[in-house]
């Protein structure tokens, strides 16, 4: 089988993976079983938070490598698991490279959720969140309301590129703002609870998870990396809230129901 088809379709097929949250160490695995079903000798791959690397010896000897630069990563796992099923046809033989790669392209090109879609989903989660940690009926309303409207300026700003840090100060301080308002307007009994439902659509715990799996794993400078991710999402969004709450209690006073600073 030609390498370079081989290589094409595993770093294809990695890096759809990767930018879509799957684990470093899945990555991995899924690019070397490619590798080892195309028949190219000495297979190798490599992945971290933002690059993938493969390798091989082609049929005259020579080493041949790609690689590729992952940038945008996001929590597409709807792509992973087609990536997956694709990967095991292929290693079992029912389809060949061309068409994997074919497949693969059509995947790619798939739209991701609908604005619609994330907005009230984050909204329904929102919502699900408040009444969990034990806010009331009414806080759990308000904080739907809160996280569907705050869902709007995050995505405007991912449209256009912003980085991801400011990106997660502009949503917490969105998910705070609307939340007081809605307070102030007597929608909800909590604030604490309406607030921390309106940032857990924010909430990097998928990224924490891949990274301790990826720890545990071996992959120490991935699960570092996307540890220190987390880390810097988490310290956005409470940037956004503490300065709007802040803010507020200084111009209006405290919200009935509401933290204290």
């Amino acid at each position: 089988m030609d390498t370079g088809a081989a290589l094409k379709f595993a770093i294809l097929a990695g890096e759809t993976m990767l930018s879509s949250g799957a684990e470093t160490y899945r990555v991995e695995d899924t690019m070397m079983r490619i590798l080892r079903r195309c028949g190219v000798s000495d297979p190798e791959s490599l992945c971290t938070s933002t690059g993938i690397f493969a390798s091989a010896v082609d049929a005259k000897g020579n080493p041949a490598a790609m690689l590729r630069r992952v940038k945008n990563r996001g929590g597409n796992f709807a792509r992973v698991a087609q990536v997956n099923e694709l990967s095991r046809k292929f290693v079992e033989g029912k389809i060949d490279v061309d068409e994997a790669i074919a497949k693969l392209e059509v995947i790619n090109a798939t739209p991701p959720y609908s604005n619609i879609v994330r907005l009230v989903g984050s909204a329904i989660a929102s919502m699900c969140f408040a009444a969990m940690f034990g806010g009331s009926l009414m806080d759990a309303i308000a904080a739907f309301v809160s996280a569907f409207f705050m869902q709007i300026p995050v995505i405007a700003l991912e449209k256009r590129n912003v980085a991801g840090v400011l990106r997660n100060i502009a949503g917490g301080s969105c998910g705070a703002l609307f939340a007081l308002i809605l307070m102030s307007l007597g929608m909800g009994e909590n604030l604490d609870y309406v607030i921390i439902g309106s940032i857990m659509p924010l909430v990097p715990g998928v990224s924490l998870t891949n990274a301790i799996r990826d720890i545990l794993e071996g992959d120490l400078l991935s699960g570092s990396a996307r540890i220190l991710d987390a880390f810097l999402v988490a310290i956005g969004i409470a940037a956004g809230v503490g300065t709007v709450l802040t803010l507020w209690i200084f111009l209006f006073g405290a919200v009935a129901g509401g933290v204290a600073l």
